[in-house]
């Protein structure tokens, strides 16, 4: 079956809005038709060189417009991107490629040319062409943007495609084992774009418009066209009736799903979204960064190498951002602790409508503290997986109650929690997390058997541990079910202490993980980061103190046996700990500890 091809919702929104911006990134600033013209350059420099439809093409970049620009150009002409995780080792990147076997490698030579120079003698024939992007071009390789110059053409070029045409390759094992690519078709993108694409993502938030505190409601009403936008002010207050909020709502997910016709209600409101955009690009986190160009809105990417609060700060301002996107507690957190907290937080709270957060867990002591800084403003908590973009949410206004890994349970369709003999878990019990194909892999690139154990009758079977709530209506995530920890027939589950951890007042951030113990089978062992001004109490009786106060929240089995204070915890760029790594140096700490 021929689909739309998922490249050209950039060139229909240049068509619409020539001039919105598209991407800003320091003082790079594409509009739409700017961005449209350089990927269709780019598509026609890659059929140049031989490349053809299912070609894969690595991409070794930091965040920045050109990565989106080769997503894009790739689509066009049914070949895929393979983006490489920028934190890797040569003999990491070295493995991707291996596995991937990609056409063409683009990468920036001031970051990795080093790297690429040390193991590109072991590249698999497959790899033709290295590009390299920025303005120092090494003598033997070619250069991005010299060749988008050189094949600039008026003439739009795409390829027709099927539902089974590969769009990109998302390579998982961040945290624990073996990196595997997910690959993703471009009917799986297909679905999550009629599905309202950026929109379906936060409507939910404007479904709650009446519900809202004033200022809130007056940053939502301001991003709407004309009449809506005048619910602000107190005379037409009036407009806000539940039959109105409900028209409004209608229009807008209509819209959305009908790809934002130009003058409709959405194409006009999304145009007054600006997403600040800190997670990596080759995530499936970053890769969602998608939903906002595809419908056009405006996409901020940050300069900085790793997590920056004051550049945070300094966009928000600069740009009147609209949306910022965390990664759960990690980049919050980094917000909070900023000694710039106080400068700032006035202008965060008058111009951020809402923080989105994706990749890692968002807790509610987190989203507390948020809170107490930036009063007026939303959150929208989502899981999902680079299996799977079923996007789970749930929306927080303030006055909510706020839950940690709590979630809106998605339509039996959709979404399934199961228990050990396959069938669905009633209220209050737990099982594993099921998903149904539409926007979700195809397969793992060149594992079959792993495919064949994930993707069941159509069900991706997500790895992950689900509690059903007794309210029938929402789910808890409790964690990844190879990471529950077994000690002496009782069972662990790791977010739910570390949730109870990070509530004390010392605490900034906990991990618990299972670890070899020859009496027990396993024991649990919190490593704990103490907040900057408590860290000379990083001593026994502080150990004690944090083992009662997991006592008096769960069973008394549930607190770590052992307790470590460490100065900082591993983490992938997209966030997540790296547990792996931490059960590897910890694996034979009973040996020589005994709690």
């Amino acid at each position: 079956m021929q689909l739309e091809n998922i490249g050209l919702y950039v060139h229909n929104v240049a068509l619409k809005h020539p001039k919105q911006a598209a991407i800003i990134q320091g003082d790079k600033k594409l509009t739409y038709k700017d961005f449209d013209t350089r990927i269709n350059s780019l598509v026609y420099f890659f059929k140049s060189i031989g490349v053809e439809k299912g070609d894969h093409i690595a991409v070794l970049l930091f965040n920045c417009p050109e990565y989106l620009e080769i997503y894009n150009a790739c689509y066009r002409m049914g070949a895929a991107v393979v983006g490489i995780n920028y934190r890797y080792q040569p003999q990491e990147i070295l493995y991707i490629i291996k596995d991937s076997k990609p056409k063409i490698l683009i990468f920036d030579p001031s970051e990795f040319l080093d790297a690429i120079k040390t193991i590109k003698k072991d590249f698999p024939d497959t790899v033709k062409y290295l590009i390299c992007t920025g303005l120092t071009t090494p003598e033997g390789y070619m250069n991005y943007d010299n060749e988008i110059l050189k094949h600039f053409k008026k003439e739009l070029i795409s390829v027709p495609l099927t539902e089974e045409d590969k769009a990109f390759l998302i390579y998982t094992g961040g945290t624990t084992g073996t990196p595997k690519g997910a690959v993703w078709t471009h009917k799986a993108v297909n679905s999550l774009i009629n599905m309202g694409g950026m929109l379906n993502w936060t409507i939910t938030m404007f479904r709650r418009i009446k519900q809202m505190p004033k200022k809130l409601r007056t940053k939502c009403l301001k991003m709407l066209p004309m009449p809506w936008s005048l619910g602000r002010f107190p005379i037409f207050s009036l407009l806000q009736t539940d039959k109105r909020v409900k028209d409004l709502n209608d229009q807008l997910l209509d819209g959305a799903q009908k790809n934002y016709p130009k003058g409709s209600i959405a194409d006009r409101g999304v145009s007054k979204n600006i997403f600040l955009w800190p997670p990596p690009l080759f995530h499936i986190y970053g890769w969602l960064s998608h939903l906002v160009i595809f419908s056009g809105g405006t996409l901020v990417l940050t300069e900085s190498k790793r997590y920056n609060p004051t550049e945070v700060f300094q966009l928000i301002k600069k740009h009147k951002i609209t949306f910022l996107m965390t990664i759960g507690d990690k980049t919050a957190r980094a917000l909070l602790d900023s000694p710039e907290l106080d400068e700032y937080k006035k202008m965060v709270n008058d111009n951020l409508v809402g923080i989105v957060s994706g990749a890692a867990i968002f807790s509610a002591a987190t989203k507390k503290k948020l809170w107490e800084a930036f009063p007026d403003i939303g959150f929208l908590d989502t899981i999902a997986a680079t299996e799977s973009l079923q996007l789970v949410p749930k929306v927080y206004i303030p006055g909510d109650k706020v839950s940690s890994n709590e979630f809106d349970k998605l339509p039996a369709d959709v979404m399934r929690i199961i228990n050990e003999s396959g069938q669905d878990v009633k209220p209050s019990e737990m099982g594993e997390g099921l998903f149904k194909a539409g926007p979700t892999m195809k397969e793992y690139l060149g594992a079959k058997t792993k495919t064949e154990e994930t993707i069941i009758d159509g069900w991706v079977h997500s790895g992950d541990l689900y509690k059903f709530n007794e309210d029938g209506k929402t789910v808890t995530l409790i964690g990844r079910i190879k990471e529950t920890i077994n000690t002496g027939g009782e069972k662990i589950h790791p977010p739910e202490v570390e949730d109870v951890l990070e509530k004390h007042l010392k605490v900034s951030e906990a991990v618990v993980i299972g670890i070899p113990d020859p009496e027990w089978g396993q024991s649990a062992i919190a490593l704990v980061k103490l907040k900057p001004k408590y860290e000379n109490e990083a001593n026994e009786a502080t150990k004690k103190e944090l083992s009662e106060f997991v006592k008096q929240s769960l069973a008394r089995y549930k607190a770590p046996r052992f307790i470590e204070f460490i100065k900082e915890l591993p983490t992938s760029p997209a966030g997540k700990v790296l547990r792996g790594k931490l059960k590897k140096e910890y694996e034979n700490y009973t040996d020589s500890h005994k709690s």
